[in-house]
């Protein structure tokens, strides 16, 4: 059994040209050097054995995965520079090349702690704490897979949740395999991996993770790392011929097709990777050539193959520029060791596949939906997804008020002192209106520019940075910017955006500052050293002209607009004009009643009941107040009241008059029969109906308005928007905080049916039912349920609601 173990890696490995040549350079004083490239062979080889248990849908990183990378780097390095290379450089090459996916095979301690996520009552031990929380703090970042498992599991589809369960360790295997490996290198290679008395773990684990960073981050390792008497490595080196090497193992061995056939390979990204690789005939790789044999059978498949193949472009360019300072590196010490690369693959073999009548299946081009950035975009506010310009306003300020909440809870989490400050600003300057936003947020760096400020529909609170930093903070928020697109909104009243920022990373510890400057949606970024020497951001917008929708308010009225955008901040927010100054803070809300919003239909009258509801329930995130009428008669409930009815003799014709009240979803309504003459001098009998009571709302979610009504009428109404339908009209002023959220469309002026909403509207109605019952006697209770059950156009949440109250 052991002499058939070492046949399976040991006669591969013998026949590789680093191996032989790292042989040559062993003399008897480092023969012990040999004993250890075949200990740690041997120990990756059977290791990665265990990858296919939790990795079986990817394309393989298996033992014959690590020899074919031993092998490319042999193909990338020529034979007289092969012997060039040090006995150390050579081990590391080696090493590197069985060592470098080592993390793709986690202990099974480790998995078994991560699927305690899902346990109802998980039972963690000090061992398995770290690994629960790492994966916990993944799981976290990816709210959208959580609720899909929510949903499977309430619909008792089983088979489809562990496979989504096995879809999300996979993934999470995948994202942290590079660090893991550096873990197993320490833990269990500690001080082994010797030449002579050099200790080339730590340099080991190091090349080995940075195949999964930044290439350039390679210039950072030791260029002349002494391992003994004239004896040199080139760390970088090694960690460029691996990083292409694991690249360029890209054919069919890598994806066998009995393998791919019994394999039940479901997850979308995995059959597209299978096939990929399936595609690949034969290829040749040296330092001169790169080029891949390709027959295709879908133009998917083929444009899969060319998409890698230009991530190989970029890498061998990459590479190229690092290995031209090794070259004049090792040039200037006189070391032989000037290699080459080829800029690009060759891509003339890729192919599609023919008939037997040598017709191919399918005309390939690189043709696919592509946008018009400037159509797009009047598209987008010519359909009103942003049709009132005050929206920008709403915008700029829920980006500030989500910046603040994260880092008020990264400095609770650091133990610093923080209070959140933003302010509105409205003044001339220059003859020009502007309008400035100033916050001491989170703040934004480069990458966070690049990859979220600048990408229209790239939301950075909707990414995995932010789950990932909403974990480590523990931060308990629902942002309320959330599709990336808000800044758009800009660009209605403004040609000009001025923003400086400067992001906060630690205790104590921020960015540098950067001044950014955008002339219109179109024009390129003009970024430069910024101002601010504290965490945050300003954003200051010149103002156009003809479309300021400030341009004519008094400053009275400017700030009252900034009020009614957050009717119910959650910290102090500052409004600056001229010559006016106010705060909004979280008691302003207070101030806003269902009382305050009452109109002329809602005027005191003898049959309506007024019954007025305080509503404080920030434990399951409503605040507010409500006003709800009810239709009475001699004091009790009723749900149609005839106020008179009289029948009347006009010119031998007897006529019926009739007027009464009826209680009607969202409404109390009169309706009245009345006898009029015509032009002709004809007597007839008209009828007429008016709503005496109307349901209104005003509602904000998390401090910022949404500006929709929750009684809309039926004909403006659009597919999934929400409505209320109570048999009973009421008044309704209401900000969704804490944890409750709801889902809102993009230019965030509507709730969305969803859950969110369903579980909103059940609590809603428990509490307005409960304030009724609260303020009337059993007996008045009594008739209203007899009402309300009677009524056939209640919503099914409101039934369900009241029938819990009954």
């Amino acid at each position: 059994m052991i002499d058939d173990h070492k046949n399976e890696f040991l006669l591969r490995l013998q026949k590789s040209s680093l191996y032989i040549s790292l042989k040559e350079k062993c003399s008897d004083k480092d023969a012990e050097v040999i004993a250890l490239v075949e200990k740690m062979t041997s120990y990756a080889f059977q290791r990665t054995k265990t990858i296919l248990r939790h990795m079986g849908e990817f394309t393989l990183h298996d033992g014959d995965h690590l020899f074919r990378v031993l092998h490319l780097m042999e193909r990338l390095i020529p034979k007289e520079k092969i012997e060039n290379l040090s006995p150390p450089e050579l081990l590391l090459l080696i090493a590197s090349a069985f060592f470098h996916d080592i993390g793709m095979a986690p202990d099974e301690k480790e998995v078994l702690a991560w699927k305690k996520i899902w346990d109802y009552e998980p039972d963690i031990n000090t061992d398995e704490q770290a690994f629960y929380d790492d994966f916990k703090r993944f799981y976290n970042s990816r709210p959208e897979d959580e609720k899909k498992l929510r949903d499977l599991i309430s619909k008792g589809q089983f088979s489809q949740v562990e496979l989504i369960k096995s879809y999300l360790i996979t993934e999470y295997i995948r994202q942290t395999h590079a660090d893991r490996a550096r873990t197993i290198i320490e833990n269990d290679w500690s001080n082994k991996v010797m030449f002579r008395d050099t200790d080339l773990t730590i340099e080991l684990a190091q090349i080995c993770y940075s195949h999964n960073e930044d290439p350039l981050k390679l210039l950072d390792l030791d260029k002349n790392l002494l391992c003994g008497p004239g004896i040199y490595a080139c760390l970088p080196l090694v960690g460029v011929v691996l990083r292409l090497a694991d690249i360029l193992d890209f054919d069919g061995k890598r994806t066998p097709k009995i393998l791919y056939s019994h394999l039940y390979v479901r997850n979308p990204i995995s059959v597209k990777e299978w096939n990929k690789h399936r595609a690949v005939e034969a290829w040749e790789i040296s330092p001169d050539l790169i080029q891949f044999s390709a027959k295709c059978s879908h133009p998917v498949i083929e444009a899969s193959i060319h998409d890698f193949c230009s991530m190989i472009d970029h890498e061998l360019s990459l590479g190229n520029n690092i290995i031209s300072t090794l070259n004049d590196f090792h040039f200037a010490r006189e070391r032989d060791l000037h290699l080459k690369l080829p800029l690009k693959v060759n891509r003339e073999k890729i192919r599609t596949k023919t008939d037997i009548k040598n017709n191919p299946l399918y005309i390939y081009k690189d043709t696919k939906f592509n946008l018009s950035k400037t159509q797009v975009i009047e598209l987008l506010m010519g359909t009103k997804l942003y049709g009132n310009p005050e929206v920008a306003l709403r915008e700029l300020l829920q980006n500030s008020i989500d910046a603040c909440l994260l880092r008020k809870a990264q400095e609770i989490k650091w133990g610093n002192l923080y209070e959140p400050e933003i302010l509105v600003k409205y003044y001339t300057e220059g003859g020009d209106n502007v309008l400035e936003i100033i916050d001491n947020g989170t703040g934004m760096d480069e990458y966070i520019i690049d990859n979220y400020y600048s990408k229209i529909g790239s939301s950075f609170y909707k990414s995995k940075d932010f789950y990932n930093l909403k974990a480590e903070s523990n931060a308990e928020f629902y942002p309320t910017s959330r599709f990336g697109i808000g800044i758009l909104s800009c660009f209605m009243i403004s040609d000009v955006l001025i923003v400086d920022t400067k992001k906060v990373y630690g205790p104590h510890r921020s960015s540098d500052s950067y001044n950014i400057t955008v002339e219109g949606q179109e024009s390129i970024f003009w970024i430069k050293e910024g101002k601010r020497d504290k965490p945050g951001t300003t954003t200051k917008l010149i103002l156009r002209k003809n479309k300021n929708p400030w341009e004519d308010m008094s400053e009275d009225k400017f700030i009252e607009n900034v009020e009614s955008v957050i009717p119910n901040p959650p910290f102090d927010i500052k409004i600056e004009t001229t010559s006016h100054k106010k705060t909004r803070n979280i008691d302003s809300f207070k101030e806003i009643t269902s009382y305050a919003l009452k109109d002329y239909s809602w005027e005191e009258n003898e049959n309506i009941r007024h019954i007025e509801i305080n509503i404080d329930r920030e434990d399951i995130g409503i605040l507010g107040s409500a006003t709800v009428a009810i239709l009475e008669s001699h004091n009790k409930p009723v749900k149609h009241l005839e106020l008179n009815s009289r029948d009347i003799e006009v010119e031998g014709e007897m006529f019926t008059l009739e007027r009464d009240l009826k209680i009607s979803v969202n409404s109390i309504d009169e309706s009245s029969k009345s006898i009029t003459i015509s032009d002709d001098g004809d007597i007839r009998t008209d009828d007429s109906t008016s709503v005496l009571t109307k349901s209104k709302s005003r509602l904000s979610l998390h401090g910022i308005e949404v500006p929709a009504s929750l009684f809309p009428q039926s004909w403006r109404m659009k597919n999934n928007q929400v409505k209320l339908s109570w048999p009973f009209p009421l008044i309704l002023v209401i900000d969704i905080c804490g944890e409750r959220d709801l889902d809102l469309n993009s230019p965030r002026t509507e709730i969305i049916i969803s859950e969110k909403w369903t579980d909103f509207e059940e609590q809603l109605a428990k509490i307005i039912c409960q304030g009724i019952k609260n303020e009337v006697s059993a007996e008045y209770w009594s008739n209203l349920m007899e009402i309300f059950e009677a009524s056939s156009s209640s919503s099914e949440n409101f039934k369900r609601a009241f029938k819990i109250i009954v």
